[in-house]
């Protein structure tokens, strides 16, 4: 099974991955993350980011994600959705490159890279936590509740109506499941997901089971998905409106 630790920076993920490994010590996860990579470029990344990074970010994603299967247990520490949450945001903020043509070919890859995943774990940011400073972390309180109400719309999005979703394919989409804030509390729930042996769980009562999300997806009326998709990414070119704190 392949996984994915979302979020916005300084909520936890690269220890939750440790922990995670730990715990199913079955998986691996990347020796080797897009994190060297802008070093040996120096790229700047984070607020500073630029087009370039975010190419960099989401091609070496990719690579990685490319190169396992379906049988392969993985864990990675962010995956393509991360990289659009920044694109989102750069875009928002008027950063130079981030217009509607990068912002559409960003979405259109990060959609179709999805399928190479089966759940997504979502870290939230908790600010009552001071953030951990270090080279390629951005510490600012104010960014990292921006980014994280980024996170939040999408995974609302992905929640209500899954069917009209620009980001995800209604075909061959992850599971998103968004995670407490503390860390034991975060594995427990994962093993909720996650069966010792390090499969997903799929009994008839699931709502992982494909079976059920099949069910549930024939719930939602064509037309009005195609109407919500088509407003949806009319509002995302119009100032995406994700940054507003909730």
């Amino acid at each position: 099974m392949r996984i994915s630790i979302s979020g916005a920076q300084n909520t936890g993920k690269s220890t939750l991955v440790r922990s995670f490994l730990h715990t199913w010590t079955n998986y691996n996860t990347p020796k080797e993350t897009y994190r060297k990579k802008l070093k040996e470029s120096n790229l700047d990344h984070s607020s500073n980011t630029t087009p370039e990074t975010q190419k960099v970010i989401l091609d070496s994603m990719i690579d990685h994600m490319m190169g396992s299967t379906v049988d392969d247990n993985v864990i990675y520490d962010r995956c393509p959705l991360d990289v659009l949450c920044y694109t989102m945001w750069a875009g928002e903020k008027g950063i130079t490159g981030f217009n509607d043509e990068f912002l559409t070919e960003q979405i259109n890859i990060v959609k179709e890279s999805m399928r190479f995943l089966d759940i997504i774990f979502l870290c939230k940011y908790n600010n009552n936590l001071d953030p951990v400073a270090d080279d390629q972390r951005d510490i600012d309180r104010g960014y990292i509740t921006e980014m994280n109400n980024i996170f939040e719309s999408l995974y609302q999005q992905y929640k209500q109506n899954l069917e009209a979703d620009i980001f995800f394919p209604k075909d061959d989409s992850p599971c998103v499941i968004k995670l407490p804030n503390k860390q034991q509390q975060r594995i427990d729930m994962i093993s909720e997901y996650v069966t010792p042996e390090g499969a997903m769980y799929g009994d008839e009562d699931s709502i992982l089971n494909p079976d059920n999300i099949a069910d549930l997806e024939k719930l939602v009326m064509q037309q009005k998905a195609a109407q919500e998709s088509e407003k949806a990414q009319a509002e995302l070119f119009n100032k995406f409106g994700m940054l507003d704190d909730k």
